[in-house]
């Protein structure tokens, strides 16, 4: 286990440590005007952390726009970053997968829980909103490509041993009753594990010991790619395998089922007719 993953508990003791900066990125907005971690800052995931607000591409946004959120957020390379999120996290997932994949050089922590586990101990929430100094943050070296998987990979993963493809939507999507795209489906050979499978019922994670039960049946060798249907639940499954049961190979599909189901030809199992 790396320490990227760390607590409730954790936070409260570092939350005034000049050089740790704390973000939210929950499902709604909402969420933060409600009530915040003190000093935290909002990340929009739909505006600032996906290619196309409306949903159409959950791609990883640009460097350019990239460079353009860790300025508007005033962040400088040798900040340390500290993200949650509600719903179990896997907004604030995806947003370290972005610094993580445009290989930010300060430290990256995820706050297991998030805003759900800090309510339910009593910590204290603000409504303010704290000042920030918008920063010039240079522009990053090649992202850390292996920790992304891409329409390519996968294809040619397709019949290679090498590469595990984990599913990571609700069961019904998986089978194709639940169609969010323009097919319903699967990719063929994908391995179902439900994201939500890997939360107790404070919506932090699991013990580590039922995680490694959980995907038993992902190898140590080779890659995994976990996909979802924009590359946010699969995010959080991504952050589970890499920095919790440290997977050398784990990877984000971001592209996600919203480009394979709505490609023509990308093959298709199960798909379940309208």
């Amino acid at each position: 286990m790396t320490d990227a993953l760390v607590s409730t508990s954790w936070l409260a003791e570092h939350a005034g440590d000049p050089s740790l900066r704390v973000f939210e990125a929950s499902q709604e907005p909402a969420s933060y005007a409600s009530g915040h971690v003190e000093g935290a800052f909002a990340i929009d995931w739909k505006t600032e952390l996906i290619e196309r607000a409306d949903e159409s591409s959950g791609k990883v946004i640009d460097a350019g726009r990239f460079v353009a959120l860790a300025g508007r957020l005033g962040i400088e390379p040798h900040d340390t970053l500290v993200f949650y999120g509600d719903q179990g996290g896997r907004h604030a997932t995806r947003a370290f997968w972005v610094f993580e994949y445009y290989r930010h050089p300060g430290k990256l922590h995820w706050v297991d829980g998030g805003r759900e586990v800090w309510q339910q101990e009593g910590r204290p929430l603000t409504a303010a909103v704290p000042d920030v100094t918008p920063s010039t943050y240079p522009e990053p070296p090649a992202p850390d490509y292996t920790i992304r998987a891409t329409l390519t990979d996968i294809v040619a993963g397709l019949d290679n041993a090498d590469l595990t493809v984990i599913d990571t939507r609700s069961p019904d999507e998986y089978a194709g009753a639940d169609i969010r795209a323009a097919r319903g489906g699967r990719i063929p050979g994908a391995r179902n594990v439900f994201w939500k499978t890997s939360l107790a019922e404070s919506t932090a994670l699991l013990p580590k010991a039922q995680l490694e039960q959980l995907y038993a049946a992902v190898g140590r060798d080779g890659s995994v790619a976990a996909y979802c249907q924009l590359g946010v639940r699969a995010a959080h499954t991504w952050f589970i395998l890499r920095h919790v049961l440290d997977h050398p190979g784990a990877k984000n599909y971001d592209g996600s089922w919203q480009e394979w189901g709505n490609l023509p030809n990308t093959p298709i199992e199960h798909e379940t007719a309208p």
